[in-house]
Order: C-alpha cells, then structure tokens, then sequence
C-alpha cells in the first residue's frame, strides 16, 4: 500500500482516505464479503444523497489501485474484496501516526498522554494494564 497521508481535521476513515472513498470503504467493510459496484451503490444509498455507478466504480477501482480493495473479473462485471478488515485498518493508521510522532516528537507526545490519561482513572488503569501485559510478554 502507498504511504497514508494523516487529516486530522476528517474523522474516522476519512481522515486516511477522501470522504467519499472512506464511505465506499465503509460500505466494502459492512457488507464484509466480495462486492460489485451495484452492492455498494445500494448501500450508500441508503444514508446519503444517491450517487452515480460510475462515480462508485471510479472510487472502487482508485481503492484497488492504492492498494485497499483486491479487484477482480467476474463475468461483465468486477468485483472487490478489502485486503484488510477495518479494525486492521485502523490499527495500522494508528501504528503508522503514533510511530512517526514517537519518532520526530517523543516528548511531547508522551507529555500529552500523561495530560489525557490523568484526567480518567479507569483510563489510566486500562493503560497500566496493557503496559504490565507486554512487559510481560516481552519478558521485562
């Protein structure tokens, strides 16, 4: 996949991909299974303003060639599976942010954290859970 670019300003999804190739993903995801672009256009459908099939099958075919859908023939038509579920997906954009702030801002970073987490206390024993849990595996 091609690096992401990170808009912290979108939510969700969106703030990887553009809005609407976020609301094919997001469509791609629910149905969680191969689709045509007429599974999608039925989808999105439903909870937005109704968009073109060519509009849906052009970002159906850009998500492929980034790397985010597998595209292949099935008769007249084409079909697209993700390559990864959404939980994968967020996983890895997480990775990919929090790594390159730990990289280039560390400090402040880590600062911010301890501000965020020290307002919850159910938050920050969730984090000394975890935290306990790989020192553990790791053998520390």
């Amino acid at each position: 996949m091609r690096t992401r670019i990170f808009r912290p300003g979108n939510h969700g999804s969106a703030a990887v991909l553009g809005p609407l190739e976020a609301d094919v993903m997001n469509a791609v995801w629910l149905e969680g299974t191969s689709v045509t672009v007429a599974d999608v256009m039925l989808v999105l459908n439903k909870h937005r303003k109704a968009l073109a099939y060519s509009t849906i099958k052009t970002i159906l075919t850009n998500l492929a060639d980034k790397g985010y859908l597998s595209k292949r023939a099935s008769g007249r038509a084409n079909t697209f599976v993700a390559k990864q579920t959404k939980q994968e997906f967020e996983r890895d954009v997480v990775d990919g942010v929090v790594s390159s702030l730990l990289r280039d801002y560390r400090n402040p970073l880590l600062a911010h954290l301890a501000d965020e987490l020290s307002a919850d206390p159910e938050t920050i024993a969730e984090f000394e859970r975890l935290l306990a849990q790989r020192k553990k595996m790791s053998g520390r």
